[in-house]
């Protein structure tokens, strides 16, 4: 194959993304004529959050410097929709500005964060991020109990188990109460092929 057919040929689109674009084509245009980083500033805006990350979404890459901008702004509304959107880019660059954010004072931004870094369902290419060790910390340290149930669920789930994971898990179902953190360890250690 020539590299101009490789690069020609579009890469498959993941569910979550095709879910995306049925959404943009369902929705009603918002504030077309808006500059990307008007409608990052819309996030802080609870009525227009949704439309907003749409109009992001449709515009496409051009749109990552501004969405890079948002995971500093202020507003942590902000940061947090800004880390939800990278969920759907496999941006090298983009992704290595979410990782200050699994550090966030908000633990709803933390989630998405660490969402975000490790999901791989969600992006249509390769993650070019190592989001194992930033979970793993994250599992340990982090006062959110959600935010690591999410970490959790995350390396339970992860494409290619890796061997760093397996003591946590068994780790979690020796010392944790949480339910769900229990359940997301179970399922790892199957999905691993190891024992409790």
């Amino acid at each position: 194959m020539s590299e101009d057919a490789r690069c020609d040929a579009p890469a498959p689109e993941s569910a979550h993304a095709a879910t995306i674009r049925r959404m943009i084509a369902a929705a009603p245009p918002f504030r077309p004529e808006a500059t990307a980083a008007e409608l990052v500033e819309e996030f802080a805006n609870p009525a227009h959050r949704m439309p907003a990350f749409l109009a992001l979404y449709e515009r496409g890459d051009e749109v990552l410097p501004h969405i890079r901008a948002g995971l500093r702004h202020d507003d942590w509304q902000v940061r947090r929709w800004c880390a939800l959107f990278t969920d759907n880019f496999a941006d090298a660059e983009t992704l290595r500005a979410v990782v200050p954010l699994i550090h966030d004072p908000k633990s709803q931004v933390r989630l998405w964060a660490v969402h975000s870094l490790s999901c791989e369902s969600c992006k249509d290419g390769p993650n070019p991020i190592d989001p194992i060790p930033l979970l793993l910390e994250r599992i340990e340290a982090d006062e959110s109990i959600r935010v690591r149930r999410q970490a959790v669920a995350m390396l339970a789930h992860h494409r290619a188990p890796d061997p760093r994971v397996t003591p946590v898990f068994r780790r979690i179902l020796a010392d944790e109460d949480d339910r769900k953190l229990r359940l997301h360890a179970e399922e790892g250690l199957k999905r691993y092929g190891a024992t409790p």
